[in-house]
């Protein structure tokens, strides 16, 4: 416990944020004094305190003729210095705490880029012997604190607990997966004003994920990809636990990690990327796994162009919606393996007629890579169904599919379990709407949808 007297420990839970980095001063039995920077710092208890143990090698020879330190922190928000005395306790080299700290160090070594290089060695455990507050002489102003430096408007846990349900009730509601995964990203922008959020899913191998809904961007960036185990989405899903940062924008760009260098070949090659969807200047992101019976589903993100916007309220609040999407996009895609239908769908609305000209598809058979006159669209398990749709209709004029048949194109290359065709499919016509393709996918039933194409197509494949 702290001294008497003295600031309780736990007012400074945004200091442990990591927005501002955290100072240590020690001293040798000599009293020569040691000055550097952790990497993390974390709070343990109401009298505890854990610091990431790297490359402190001063440090550590101090704090064995000499345990006490102190610790300047400060307050990301209001700009208050708290500087915290301090006692070498001991150092952990496994259990929850040091688990803490590493995925801390992860995250940061991921958006650097710099995993092979940046480990934690230890977790050195500190008793807090006092916490002395000096308050800022100037308060912040920028609008990216917000308007209130002291707090957020939270809602109570009965408020929180009904929207938590009117969220549970839209869901519950979506007649399939394409207007389930909409509907949660609006409601968490209506509900919890989350207006800036993105739902990915874990692909076939679970490699990558790729964004199946967006909300509050100019650009949705349908079918942009992320690896797993890179930046703050992909670190989140390789360690299956949420990942919370609010100083996103002093550390990298967002999504800077997770774009690779394009290939250029008479304009056009396989591998392209769509941009993940992204705020210009986001300084906080919080990215939660979706798991359902152990596995993962997918990550859902938020973020806000507000620094440390995101506190454990918010992470778990995330975690029961991503739990609860989970398993019903789960119960979904069980719903379209399990149907049997077989039947072409019928005829329907007639398609729009031609346009004048033609539009020039061309397909990388390497990765399903697909361009629109020269533009890339989609490429993978997606641009593969588009291709295997487009050689039909250029056949015989077909128009009128069912899921059940399509999955069984070998060409696909669709693994025998989870072969996720649903989210493939939905995928690919929410790219063709958002780019106004002359090519569009009509749900015209429960495993049943339309081709609808508005203008001749001249196929092409790449080899």
């Amino acid at each position: 416990m702290t001294g008497p007297g003295t600031i309780p420990l736990g007012t400074l839970r945004t200091c442990f944020e990591g927005v501002v980095p955290v100072v240590i001063a020690t001293a040798s039995a000599a009293g020569v004094p040691n000055v550097t920077y952790l990497s993390r710092v974390r709070m343990v208890d109401d009298g505890h305190i854990a610091v990431s143990n790297q490359f402190f090698s001063k440090t550590s020879r101090n704090l064995a003729e000499n345990p006490y330190a102190s610790v300047l922190m400060v307050d990301p928000v209001r700009y208050d210095e708290y500087r915290v005395e301090v006692e070498y306790v001991r150092t952990e080299k496994r259990g929850a705490v040091f688990d803490q700290l590493r995925a801390d160090v992860d995250t940061v070594a991921a958006l650097y880029g710099m995993e092979d290089v940046f480990h934690l060695r230890a977790a050195d455990i500190y008793r807090v012997l006092s916490v002395e507050r000096h308050p800022a002489r100037i308060r912040p102003s920028d609008p990216e604190f917000g308007a209130d430096a002291d707090g957020t408007d939270a809602p109570s846990t009965a408020q929180d607990a009904e929207r938590l349900a009117e969220l549970t009730r839209r869901v519950s509601r979506c007649p399939d997966l394409d207007t389930l995964v909409g509907t949660a990203v609006r409601a968490l922008a209506e509900l919890f004003a989350y207006s800036h959020c993105i739902l990915l899913l874990a692909d076939e191998r679970g490699e990558r994920l790729y964004t199946i809904a967006s909300h509050g961007y100019d650009e949705q960036g349908v079918g942009s990809e992320v690896v797993v185990g890179e930046g703050v989405v992909g670190v989140a899903a390789s360690r299956c636990r949420a990942i919370r940062v609010g100083n996103l924008h002093q550390m990298t760009k967002y999504g800077g990690t997770v774009r690779r260098s394009i290939e250029q070949i008479e304009g056009q090659s396989p591998g392209r990327d769509i941009a993940l969807p992204g705020l210009p200047l986001a300084h906080s992101q919080i990215a939660v796994p979706a798991q359902a019976l152990g596995e993962l589903v997918g990550v859902l993100v938020v973020e806000s162009e507000t620094s440390v916007a995101f506190d454990e309220h918010d992470e778990h609040r995330l975690e029961i919606v991503a739990t609860m999407l989970a398993g019903a996009i789960e119960i979904e895609r069980s719903r379209a393996r399990a149907d049997t239908s077989s039947a072409p769908a019928g005829a329907g609305a007639p398609p729009d007629p031609p346009a004048t000209g033609t539009t020039r598809v061309r397909y990388f058979p390497v990765d399903g890579s697909t361009f629109l006159d020269g533009d890339y669209l989609i490429k993978g398990v997606a641009g593969r169904i588009l291709w295997s749709l487009l050689q039909s209709h250029a056949a015989d004029g077909r128009t009128e599919f069912t899921n059940r048949e399509v999955r069984l194109d070998p060409s696909l290359e669709l693994p025998e379990f989870r072969d996720n065709f649903e989210s493939r499919l939905i995928l690919l016509k929410r790219r063709l709407d958002e780019r106004q393709a002359p090519i569009r996918v009509e749900k015209t039933g429960r495993g049943r949808f339309r081709l609808v194409v508005t203008r001749p197509l001249h196929l092409e494949s790449v080899d």
